[in-house]
């Protein structure tokens, strides 16, 4: 108990020292520079009053949520095809590599040319980062299984599905957590760039919007709200994998 006390004191105290910086920065620079704290928590209200915030941040969301299924199925299916399959790994590698190394601007750029400036880009740039991830964390969760749950899944003439519903999924399931807990953080910040980049809509259209007004208090307001956003959505995650009995806790 007293450890976890000093955890949270520890991270007060650094909370403390980054708000503390802000305010001394803040006297120093302009308020198109350095937004004091008062006037960014002022924003933060404002916007929660807005009639359209919540649309704002339900497309975001809704764009975050359509790329990570994308890209989690298609990692998925390719994470297990690989660890089961060697051979099939190695004609695949060359792709997974190609996707973890490309800059994700050059995706946004390529996404504009194929789909134009709407929503699409935004998926697509979150399911194309999503996919190396899954895909690297559930091969190497297939390769590291159990051998003696193998044999004895073969000793019990265990059919492939059932093997693979019984021994190998349940094996590989903190593997997915981790990965989970990655591209979702990852998603976020995905996301909004390329709203960014590419529509006036969501968050990261508001953030646009901000730019072009000269409203740093309203840009950090949004910042503060994806953190939140991102925190709240992984700690939802590990409440959901330490009840299903996984590792990421």
């Amino acid at each position: 108990m007293r450890a976890k006390a000093g955890l949270w004191l520890r991270r007060a105290l650094g909370v403390g020292l980054l708000l503390g910086a802000w305010q001394l920065a803040s006297l120093h620079f302009s308020p198109l520079v350095v937004p004091p704290i008062p006037q960014v928590a002022a924003t933060l209200v404002h916007l929660f009053q807005e009639p359209d915030f919540w649309p704002t941040v339900g497309t975001t969301l809704l764009r975050l949520a359509a790329g990570l299924a994308i890209g989690i199925g298609a990692g998925g299916v390719l994470g297990l095809i690989f660890g089961l399959c060697p051979k099939l790994e190695d004609v695949g590698t060359p792709m997974i590599h190609v996707l973890q190394s490309v800059p994700p601007v050059c995706w946004v750029v390529l996404a504009l040319v194929w789909f134009g400036f709407n929503g699409l880009p935004c998926i697509f740039i979150v399911a194309t980062a999503t996919v190396p991830t899954v895909v690297i964390n559930l091969s190497h969760g297939v390769r590291s299984v159990d051998r003696e749950l193998l044999e004895m899944a073969k000793l019990y003439r265990f059919s492939h599905w059932k093997t693979l519903r019984h021994v190998t999924l349940p094996s590989i399931r903190p593997y997915f957590n981790s990965a989970l807990e990655i591209v979702i953080g990852g998603g976020w910040k995905l996301a909004v760039m390329g709203e960014v980049l590419t529509t006036n809509s969501g968050i990261g259209g508001a953030i646009t919007s901000a730019r072009l007004n000269v409203q740093p208090d309203a840009i950090i307001a949004w910042a503060f709200l994806l953190v939140a956003g991102c925190f709240l959505t992984q700690k939802l995650l590990r409440l959901l994998c330490c009840r299903k009995g996984g590792v990421v806790c």
